[in-house]
């Protein structure tokens, strides 16, 4: 029912047999996509599957001459969890100081991931020209991560100016605040010396 109001009206997007509910899991665990498409990721075309819990991708294999797929080729399916995304974006070409609209170049997804104890944030680039296409992929995204039910809407954030070398505060705004705006998460910030029995966030 959640997905009747954009797969009414998505063009672009490899239709599938029925539509699913979200979660539903086909014979053998595999969970049912509820898009499949086509985008370039860096210089290759891509199969992409966006399912309620992964976003998978493939290189498309050439034909061969003969009309056979060159099945030798060493690709492999690469993919994130949902559960690692904290914000998607239309990607758009815009000219100097222009704010609104541009050309749509297609999805960016930032994802987040833990790599030697330490958060490292990155963003994946789908690469398609079709508005319709890409609105629909953007429309599903949104929808799976605003179902996450224990993400954050808005944040009270306490930086302590003394910490870091009184260097917190500018780490903060340089490093820490675009990611909040990039997730759609409000912040109200305050800066002020903490001791050791203050909330420390930050």
């Amino acid at each position: 029912a959640w997905l009747g109001r954009w797969r009414r009206h998505r063009r672009g997007a490899a239709p599938l047999d029925r539509d699913p509910p979200r979660g539903e899991e086909a014979a053998g665990g595999e969970e049912e996509p509820l898009l499949r498409g086509i985008f370039q990721i860096g210089k290759r075309s891509c199969d992409v599957v966006l399912s309620a819990r992964q976003l998978r991708w493939s290189p498309i294999r050439p034909e061969s001459r003969g009309g056979d797929s060159n099945m030798n080729l060493p690709y492999k399916e690469e993919l994130v969890e949902m559960k690692d995304i904290f914000s998607v974006k239309l990607k758009r070409r815009r000219f100097v100081g222009q704010k609104k609209g541009g050309v749509l170049l297609g999805i960016t997804v930032f994802v987040c991931l833990k790599k030697e104890n330490k958060l490292k944030d990155s963003a994946i680039n789908f690469n398609n020209l079709s508005e319709d296409h890409c609105h629909s992929w953007f429309s599903c995204l949104k929808e799976i991560l605003n179902g996450f039910p224990n993400r954050p809407k808005s944040l009270k954030v306490f930086v302590n100016p003394n910490s870091h070398k009184r260097e917190a505060t500018h780490v903060y705004y340089e490093q820490v605040a675009p990611l909040f705006k990039l997730a759609d998460i409000k912040t109200d910030v305050t800066g002020k010396l903490l001791f050791e029995h203050d909330l420390i966030l930050f």
